[in-house]
């Protein structure tokens, strides 16, 4: 089954990538499969990380156009990162060795032009699903960023109810989860791209979400959702039923968040531009920055987290035009 809201140049066309949308692992801010952020629990303990080092900054004039205002980050399983340069209004495609191949902005197009690219994700397929604020839809692309489609989310009952989508996520099952920020609330969308329901709203099990930003999808098909302005990490089932909240009085603006190889969460803070770490069970380890070794400049607005096939963390440094990629010091 298809998401039958793609709509294309005359008539809607299929993807056969969706097809395996009822399989396998979305890694939000992440891809497929087992990968760093969605990985298994390691049999180690959590042990906080003593620092990170920069060991590389990616700036400057990319394919044409200088990074401006780099924000939503995802990679694949195969260790692909994906971009949105906001500024540009674009989503640039890194291979593995963090070299820009090739990117999107649906520039000379009828369809799947970018408006306000929000947040991005990579789904079971590798599909590449993009959240653009401005037009109010989600935009498909293929690994190597070739426009499929687009989807609008709409609840036929109430029409004018629905916000901006903001975070997006895609589980085992096919069903989108988007954060409807403008209404403090998930919208669900089923596997033929209709609305289904809602999670977080009011009368939910921990309350009402206040800007649901980033959504991540990690083991056994849990979401978690930075819910920014309650200053929490709300982590759901597949099915919307309540698993946990993560909160620390560190927590002032959370609006990202990644999972590492061990299992530990790290939460990527706005407003003070630093990085807080739990471990896999939510008990607070350490934080870092706002000036990460290896940079003179402390970390503007960032606003992502990913980390790479190798274990690296990369940081979307929004304010500094930036991305940042870390090594992680041990603390032992």
């Amino acid at each position: 089954m298809f998401h039958v809201l793609s709509r294309v140049l005359n008539a809607p066309v299929w993807s056969p990538s969706l097809a395996l949308l009822f399989g396998g692992w979305l890694c939000v801010v992440g891809g497929c499969g087992k990968h760093p952020e969605a990985a298994s629990e390691a049999v180690t303990p959590s042990l906080p990380p003593a620092a990170l080092l920069v060991e590389q900054q990616i700036s400057g004039v990319i394919l044409g156009k200088t990074l401006k205002s780099p924000s939503a980050l995802a990679v694949n399983d195969r260790g692909v990162l994906y971009l949105i340069d906001a500024g540009n209004r674009r989503v640039i495609w890194f291979d593995v060795h963090l070299t820009a191949v090739r990117d999107f902005s649906g520039e000379g197009g009828t369809f799947g032009r970018l408006s306000e690219p929000t947040y991005l994700t990579v789904d079971a397929d590798r599909t590449v699903w993009i959240t653009d604020s401005g037009r109010r839809l989600l935009v498909q692309c293929s690994d190597k960023l070739e426009y499929l489609g687009e989807i609008e989310p709409r609840d036929e009952q109430a029409p004018l109810e629905l916000g901006r989508p903001a975070g997006i996520a895609v589980t085992g099952f096919g069903e989108i989860w988007v954060a409807d920020s403008d209404n403090n609330r998930i919208v669900v969308l089923d596997v033929l791209g209709q609305v289904s329901h809602f999670v977080g709203d009011f009368g939910y099990a921990g309350g009402a979400l206040r800007r649901p930003a980033k959504l991540l999808l990690g083991n056994q098909d849990q979401i978690y959702v930075c819910d920014t302005e309650n200053r929490r990490i709300v982590i759901y089932d597949d099915r919307g039923s309540l698993v946990r909240e993560i909160e620390h009085p560190a927590l002032e603006n959370p609006v990202a968040v990644a999972i590492d190889s061990h299992g530990r969460l790290w939460a990527l803070d706005k407003s003070s531009g630093r990085i807080h770490c739990f471990s896999r069970d939510g008990q607070y380890l350490t934080s870092l920055g706002p000036i990460v070794s290896g940079t003179d400049r402390a970390l503007a607005h960032p606003s992502d987290l990913a980390f790479t096939s190798d274990g690296r963390l990369v940081i979307s440094d929004t304010g500094n035009d930036r991305l940042l990629v870390c090594q992680i010091l041990s603390s032992i």
